[in-house]
């Protein structure tokens, strides 16, 4: 039986021959393999050593039940098919130059490679798979040629042996699915360097889909021409660039995924104006030299959707950088975010300010302002970004719809110029995100790439019909005012909504809240609310009956959560993260309010506390609550003003906890508060 040219060990060499790519067969001969190139092998040459090394020639299995080791260069040739089963360890060993193993796959042969979530197929060093330090540069890597080429695609540089074809742009090179590639890079010589993958020439009919580079010794990935398309790609701590494109390649990579801890460039664009990058995020925490994406040559373009690049360097790069003249005019943006904590221009280069032009072209023309009322239905389209300018009210019934994924964002302002959203009574809103696609609420400052702050834009409020005699007209906007007709009305849906950047001062005591809510009936949903950065509360409720669940809220300047006004209703699943602000809670006019499942981590609190009953006459009930107080502010987890309505305060399962020194009950009617939690049922202090 013919078993290829593969030298498997210095021992003698014997294989086994499995039909069909699965079940054994004695002595069968492959009947498809040779240089047909079929995939579907009758009968794979499964060796039985462990050691690869040489060219494969004919269709071959490599078996998840033992690993794979490469001994210098591994080439699949002659239109042969090489099967790697999920779950299979392939391992190279070390060595450099001419002694570096690594593995190629010749044009009009092809690899399957087809790992799962649970069994991926893992190439790595033989240095980490026995247990010594993963680092960049154990072995080679894995490349691929393919039929795909153009006028462009030179022979594979670091072995000239093998050349990509130009003859059909779907070529199929094969399959790479759920495959780990690791620990790998080699420089062969002076700029010839083996890459974790490299793709020359690859075709279309390739599947690429849940690839993982990490700590590749030069780039992750490098395709040089090709169509080849990329699905759900993930890419780390390469040395060089990550995702490198050269000499004409014209594919779409979808969801791609890089923390940029270490190298060049996040993308590196270097001879392609047709390549297409949809759904990606770039997070450089360091960048060498080149920033998050960089045109390094003249004419070179491409386009970008669906993406953020988040640039928390401080290396002079910035989010997107350039090295000539760039073809504009085959670049774009579309819902791309440039965001991070760099203090860097976020366009850098020779053509920064042409690059720059192109990309707030496409985010002006993706923008619509929304200004004055809103008196009929009307839906807000996840493809725009929605400006609002100025107060903005849905009234006379009318239903405001938001699509899944939509932001909209307040322009700056001050006092009567503050750009805020208000849903009269009798109207709603219809804001049902998803946990993939919040609706967000930020301030065009933020929106467009400026430090996120307090107080940049207003923020949002509800008016409905479940009022009482407490509750006062609107305190912004006396034009507003609740109804007290019906405690079960219906404002809408807030669903997997964020606010953010919000809080404006109107005049003295009248703030614009985060989340404003002024009765509001209990047949409203609020659920997965977060609100962070307010400059006053975080959220507000005057009176009403509606219920909240999930809710986080954080960095807000007054309280995170502050109800008033004979508020009825339940929040359940409340996590408030402390670290400015005033109060977490604060219980300024209510007796009926329940908080069930509560989390306070309070780091700093400027005078009132993680729970504060403000007046004489407060009340409410909290259970399955956690209080954490790691603050030196004297205010404790529990405060009090005047006299509490102790009558109306319950403790069930409530732990106080932290690293304070401060009395955990404080103020006026501290002991009295103290001694109902003392009295109820599961509680800790």
């Amino acid at each position: 039986m013919k078993t290829s040219n593969i030298l498997l060990s210095v021992v003698a060499i014997s294989a086994l021959s499995l039909t069909g790519c699965g079940s054994s067969s004695s002595s069968s001969k492959s009947t498809t393999g040779g240089n047909t190139g079929s995939t579907a092998c009758t009968t794979y040459t499964v060796p039985s050593s462990t050691t690869l090394s040489g060219d494969i020639t004919e269709c071959t299995k490599l078996t998840a039940n033992k690993t794979w080791i490469l001994d210098g260069l591994v080439a699949v040739k002659n239109n042969t098919t090489l099967k790697i089963e999920a779950g299979t360890t392939i391992a190279g060993k070390n060595g450099t130059g001419a002694n570096t193993s690594y593995m190629v796959i010749d044009k009009g042969s092809k690899i399957l490679a087809e790992g799962t979530a649970a069994k991926p197929i893992i190439f790595t060093s033989k240095i980490a798979h026995d247990g010594g330090a993963a680092a960049w540069g154990q072995w080679g890597g894995l490349t691929i040629i393919g039929k795909a080429g153009n006028a462009q695609v030179q022979p594979y540089e670091v072995n000239e042996a093998f050349t990509a074809d130009s003859t059909n742009m779907a070529d199929n090179s094969g399959v790479l699915k759920y495959v780990q590639i690791l620990n790998s890079g080699i420089t062969m010589e002076q700029d010839k360097e083996v890459n974790g993958l490299s793709l020359v020439g690859v075709g279309s009919g390739t599947t690429i889909d849940h690839l993982t580079v990490n700590k590749s010794d030069d780039d992750c990935v490098e395709t040089w021409g090709g169509t080849v398309n990329f699905t759900n790609v993930t890419l780390s701590e390469c040395s060089d660039d990550h995702f490198d494109i050269d000499d004409g390649y014209a594919g779409t990579v979808k969801n791609l995924v890089i923390n940029q801890t270490t190298g060049n460039a996040g993308i590196e664009m270097s001879g392609t104006t047709a390549a297409t990058f949809d759904g990606f995020t770039i997070t450089q925490t360091k960048s060498n030299k080149e920033g998050g994406i960089y045109f390094k040559k003249d004419g070179i373009g491409g386009h970008f959707k669906n993406g953020k690049v988040i640039d928390n360097s401080s290396d002079g790069a910035g989010a997107i950088n350039s090295k000539g003249t760039a073809d504009v005019a085959n670049i774009s943006f579309e819902n791309v975010k440039l965001e991070g904590t760099s203090s860097d221009a976020r366009f850098t280069g020779d053509s920064a300010d042409a690059i720059e032009a192109v990309y707030n072209k496409v985010v002006t023309s993706k923008e619509k302002t929304l200004a004055g009322d809103i008196t009929s239905d009307m839906t807000l389209t996840a493809d725009t970004v929605w400006i609002l300018d100025g107060l903005v009210a849905v009234k006379n019934g009318a239903t405001l719809t938001i699509e899944a994924g939509t932001t909209i964002a307040g322009k700056d302002g001050t006092a009567a110029n503050t750009s805020y959203m208000v849903i009269d009574k009798g109207s709603k809103i219809l804001a049902e995100g998803t946990a993939a696609k919040p609706i967000i609420f930020t301030s065009k400052i933020a929106h467009d790439g400026g430090a996120a702050a307090w107080g940049q834009w207003g923020g949002l409020t509800i008016i409905g019909k479940a009022g009482n005699a407490q509750v006062q007209p609107y305190e912004v906007n006396e034009a507003f005012t609740a109804d007290s007709t019906n405690m079960a009305d219906n404002s809408g849906v807030l669903k997997y909504v964020q606010i953010l950047n919000s809080g404006i001062t109107m005049e003295q005591d009248k703030e614009v809240n985060g989340l404003s809510l002024v009765g509001v009936g209990s047949g409203t949903t609020i659920d997965h609310l977060t609100v962070n950065k307010s400059d006053d509360d975080c959220v507000e409720t005057w009176g009403g009956t509606v219920n909240f669940t999930n809710v986080t809220l954080s960095e807000c300047s007054d309280d995170h959560f502050d109800i008033d006004d004979g508020y009825a209703g339940t929040v359940k699943n409340l996590v408030i993260n402390q670290t400015t602000g005033n109060a977490g809670i604060e219980m300024s006019g209510t007796t009926a309010a329940t908080f069930d499942g509560l989390k306070i981590t309070q780091t700093k609190s400027n005078k009132e506390g993680g729970i504060y009953f403000k007046k004489a006459g407060i009340g409410g009930h909290f259970k399955n609550a956690t209080i954490i107080d790691n603050s030196a502010d004297g205010a404790g987890a529990i405060n009090s003003k005047g006299t509490a309505d102790v009558a109306n305060i319950s403790f069930e399962n409530v732990k106080l906890e932290g690293t304070s020194a401060d009395a955990k009950f404080t103020g006026d009617s501290a002991d009295a508060i103290e001694a109902k939690f003392d009295a109820g049922s599961g509680n800790t202090k």
